[in-house]
């Protein structure tokens, strides 16, 4: 199986979970809910795996790391809007919030941005980085539509897994240089401290990336730490999940373990634009149901 495939097969468990969210409990009752919020249990092991295998491959992780962070900046308010959609009746005009730890938030994302244009790009990506921590930390409603809250779309959790493994990576590197590296380790503090909750998958997503990177010497070493997490997530975790939710994850592995090292149809762009198109429509959508009712 090939990248290409294995980015479908993610996909399309991704658009099959989040087009349940929209059609519950509109359109569709709870049962074949259930069955949909399932089968999209596949999609994150498949990307965690393939962003450790794009770490690999990559010609600049500098320009891979840039277009997860410019994704994670684009998808937010489109998110906020499928996902975290929420309509409050009293119309306060535009409304914009740090919340409570404001001071810490604007401490770290100025921290990470000097470590980025003194460490990873000293050019205008820098303004990237800037306004995706922003969007992640800002609370915006506007009109009484929330357009920005404390839930943030999975291209943060991706972003944060790639930005650890190419640090650790450089750690271990006997040409490493400390001061550089400090700089990314105080960064990387600060984003995490961001963005650890409320990224989609939250940290236990970022830390499957590492984990898999770190078992990276072996493919089924790799597919054992999918499994272990697979448990952590759906079992373990405080919040009960149907036990379907752990079956469909534990499957990610079969295309894992079947990949064949090829990369397939270069359709790169076209599969991380999907992301915030069928979120930018499946919100719009949800705002256009919500106030037709309300006004109704």
């Amino acid at each position: 199986m090939t990248v290409f495939w294995m980015k479908l097969l993610a996909l399309s468990s991704m658009l099959i979970d989040h087009t349940a969210i929209f059609l519950h409990p509109r359109f569709i009752d709870k049962s074949l809910y259930e069955i949909l919020r399932a089968a999209g249990r596949l999609g994150f092991p498949i990307y965690a795996y393939l962003i450790v295998n794009g770490y690999e491959k990559t010609h600049s992780v500098r320009r891979y790391l840039t277009r997860l962070v410019a994704f994670a900046f684009v998808s937010q308010i489109p998110y906020v809007l499928a996902m975290d959609y929420t309509y409050l009746p009293k119309d306060n005009g535009l409304v914009i919030s740090l919340g409570s730890r404001w001071f810490v938030c604007l401490i770290f994302i100025a921290v990470a941005c000097v470590a980025w244009y003194a460490t990873v790009r000293a050019d205008w990506s820098v303004l990237l980085l800037g306004l995706a921590l922003a969007a992640a930390v800002l609370r915006v409603e506007y009109a009484g539509i929330r357009i920005l809250s404390d839930s943030l779309n999975v291209f943060y959790t991706l972003a944060l897994g790639l930005a650890v493994i190419a640090v650790l990576d450089e750690a271990i590197s006997p040409t490493r240089d400390i001061i550089r590296l400090l700089m990314q380790a105080l960064a990387l503090f600060g984003v995490f401290f961001l963005i650890r909750d409320n990224a989609d998958y939250r940290s236990l997503g970022a830390a499957l990336i590492v984990a898999i990177w770190l078992a990276r010497g072996s493919r089924f070493s790799q597919a054992g730490v999918i499994l272990l997490w697979c448990v952590a997530e759906y079992i373990i975790d405080p919040m009960p999940h149907p036990a379907s939710h752990f079956i469909v994850a534990a499957l990610s592995l079969v295309p894992i373990l079947l990949y064949n090292g090829k990369q397939g149809k270069p359709l790169k762009l076209a599969f991380y634009a999907v992301y915030p198109l069928h979120l930018a429509i499946l919100g719009m959508a949800t705002v256009y149901l919500t106030l037709t009712r309300a006004i109704g």
